[in-house]
C-alpha cells in the first residue's frame, strides 16, 4: 500500500515520556514521588482523577496542572527510538507520508520543523477544527489532500479510537502499542496488525490481529 498516514503523539513524538517528566518534576514540588509504573496505572485523560489517585490534594490541583503545561510547553519535543530511520526506510520502499494529529498546528508544526521532520511528509492535518475521533473526516481530508485511495492507505497510531477511525474512513488500521492501549486495546478497535514501535513496525516485526483479513 502506498500511502502511509502517521499519528504524531506516541507514534512518532515521544509525548508520554515528555508528559511524564513534566509531572514528576510537578509532583516532587509538592513532596510526592511518582513512577512510571504508578502513572501508567493511574493513567486517565481525567486529570483531576489523576492528580488525585497519585495522591494530590484536590485544591492544589489547578496549580499544580498550570505547572505541568507550563513544563510541557517549554519541553524540548524528542522522537520514539528508530521514528528517523523507519520514516526514511517507508520513503525509500516507495510509501508516501502523511502526518495526522489532532494537536492543533501552532503545537505540532513547531515541534516537526524542530525536529527536522516536515519535508519527510506529503500532507499533514493538524488538529484545529477536527471533529473528535473517531470522526473518520480528519483522515478523509487527508487522503484528499494527498490524491489518495483509502484501499491503498494505512494508519499507524497508538489508539483504539484511531483504529476506530481508520476502519470508519476504509483505511488499514496499523496499532502501535504504547502505555495507553495495548496490542490486545488495538486490536479490538479495529487493527489489522500491531507492533511496539513503527521502527518495530516497519522491520516486519508487526503482529497480525485475530481475526483480520490478509488485505
Amino acid at each position: 500500500m502506498p500511502f502511509v498516514l502517521l499519528d504524531w503523539d506516541n507514534t512518532l513524538h515521544d509525548s508520554a515520556g515528555t508528559n511524564f517528566a513534566a509531572l514528576e518534576m510537578v509532583l516532587r514540588g509538592y513532596g510526592l514521588h511518582v513512577t512510571p509504573d504508578a502513572y501508567r496505572r493511574a493513567y486517565t485523560v481525567d486529570y483531576r482523577r489523576l492528580y488525585r489517585d497519585l495522591g494530590l490534594a484536590d485544591e492544589l490541583v489547578d496549580e499544580a496542572s498550570d505547572r505541568w503545561r507550563g513544563l510541557v510547553a517549554g519541553a524540548e519535543p524528542r522522537l520514539l527510538p528508530g521514528v528517523v530511520d523507519a520514516l526514511d526506510r517507508l520513503r525509500a520502499d516507495g510509501h508516501t507520508l502523511g502526518l495526522i494529529t489532532s494537536a492543533p498546528r501552532a503545537v505540532a508544526e513547531r515541534q516537526v520543523l524542530r525536529l527536522g521532520l516536515l519535508e519527510r511528509f506529503a500532507a499533514c492535518c493538524y488538529g484545529d477544527g477536527q471533529p473528535p475521533r473517531p470522526d473518520p473526516q480528519p483522515v478523509r481530508d487527508l487522503l484528499a489532500s494527498m490524491r489518495a485511495d483509502p484501499a491503498g492507505a494505512q494508519l499507524c497510531s497508538d489508539t483504539a479510537a484511531d483504529m476506530r477511525m481508520a476502519v470508519a474512513a476504509g483505511v488499514r488500521g496499523i496499532g502501535i502499542a504504547s502505555f495507553a492501549f495495548d496490542a490486545g486495546e488495538l486490536c479490538a478497535g479495529g487493527a489489522v496488525e500491531t507492533a511496539p514501535s513503527l521502527h518495530a513496525w516497519v522491520a516486519g516485526e508487526g503482529a497480525r490481529c485475530a481475526g483480520a483479513s490478509a488485505g
